[in-house]
């Protein structure tokens, strides 16, 4: 126990024999580790807040379905004529920050051209507490709760059938009971998503219009779209399928996992570039203390209580570092929470279009308890790994070595 008091009280005063470069040493690795855990918390809450952002426009959480509403091969592709009911969901508090629609593939003809998209029939009273669909009206106005046989378009659809706020366009499609659906419906907003692909392919009305037109048994419905995002686990419900949106969208979440890893790697590579100043640093210093190496062999220390030595105080001045540098990125993190980061700040001041929808998020930093961990022992591993060349280095060239 006295050796290794020696030990730590040796390493510990050769800390203070080069103040300014054990300082400089610790900033480095600290500033380093503090930067990590700010970006893998900014990484993850941007993802998030993004993807929450992008969700609650429109897609939802997760969808609760018919089983065989969503082709397993391709959820793009689905069955029009497998519907749901609410009797079917045994959990009730799923209905409360979940919408129901109906959807039809149809035909919308305006004054130059017949084009295909799809109506989605809303509860316009729910989407409007848990979307922010309404948001992305920039012309005319949302649909009316108390209205009736009411559209409103994209703007490039739009555009390309050419109708304009208050007119009429006629819409065809398959009613469920195997007729021809037809109706004509007012044109009373236009969607702005940012000059995306859904502008050409979304349109929306009453889902009371909607039921009427595809002739729906009474309380029935093909979709239960899921808003509530603090929650991501995913219900089990017997007899009905329920679908993320990873599953509905697999090219966004592709894209979301590679940022998610793609900032591990950036990390990775932060802390070798460090390990490997420090280890430049180390041989350095070690060269520097070569004479003081060689008289402790004189008068006795063995060339393993050398190399415990300076370990111990490589291990020091690593721990010094560490701490500090989750303390920096902690109250980094906690500043990003109550001042959140506009995303706008890395795009050059312009939205982030996503699947089609423009996206403006603040992203708020909520701290990752995993990281705190993760990140130090990632340090401590290069730490390790980088200072046992110079070790060898320098008791290699110790001449009285014993």
């Amino acid at each position: 126990m006295r050796a290794l008091g020696l030990l730590l009280k040796f390493s510990f005063r050769n800390l203070l024999r080069s103040p300014k470069r054990s300082f400089i040493l610790i900033m480095s690795l600290s500033i380093g580790t503090g930067f990590i855990i700010w970006d893998l918390n900014f990484a993850n809450s941007g993802s998030k807040e993004v993807m929450k952002e992008f969700l609650t426009q429109y897609a939802g959480e997760y969808h609760i379905t018919h089983k065989d509403y969503y082709k397993p091969e391709n959820k793009k592709e689905f069955d029009n004529y497998k519907t749901l009911s609410d009797d079917e969901i045994p959990n009730k508090n799923l209905l409360t920050h979940s919408t129901k629609r109906v959807t039809a593939p149809v035909f919308v003809s305006g004054e130059k051209k017949t084009l295909g998209v799809l109506l989605t029939g809303l509860e316009i009273q729910k989407e409007m507490a848990l979307t922010t669909l309404e948001r992305a009206v920039n012309v005319g106005r949302f649909l009316d709760p108390m209205g009736d046989r009411e559209i409103i378009l994209g703007k490039r659809l739009a555009s390309r059938i050419s109708v304009n706020i208050g007119d009429e366009v006629a819409v065809i499609g398959q009613a469920l009971d195997g007729s021809v659906a037809n109706d004509l419906m007012k044109v009373v907003g236009l969607i702005d998503f940012g000059g995306g692909d859904l502008e050409e392919t979304l349109a929306f009305t009453q889902i009371r219009t909607a039921e009427e037109f595809l002739v729906m048994p009474p309380g029935r419905y093909h979709q239960r779209v899921d808003f509530d995002m603090k929650d991501e686990s995913l219900p089990a419900i017997p007899e009905l399928s329920v679908t993320k949106w990873t599953e509905l969208l697999p090219e966004i979440g592709v894209s979301i996992r590679f940022i998610d890893n793609f900032t591990w790697i950036v990390s990775f590579i932060i802390v070798l570039v460090i390990s490997l100043g420090l280890s430049n640093s180390l041989m350095i210093t070690f060269f520097e203390r070569e004479q003081e190496f060689q008289t402790l062999n004189i008068i006795g220390a063995k060339a393993s209580w050398i190399t415990l030595s300076l370990m111990f105080e490589v291990f020091m001045m690593g721990t010094i570092a560490v701490l500090l540098g989750v303390l920096l990125g902690h109250a980094f993190t906690t500043y990003c929470y109550y001042f959140p980061v506009n995303i706008q700040l890395f795009t050059g001041g312009k939205p982030i279009i996503m699947g089609g929808m423009i996206i403006q998020p603040l992203v708020r930093l909520y701290p990752v308890s995993e990281y705190y961990w993760k990140v130090p022992l990632m340090i401590y591993f290069f730490l390790g790994t980088t200072m046992i060349y110079p070790l060898i280095r320098v008791i290699g060239r110790s001449k009285n070595a014993v």
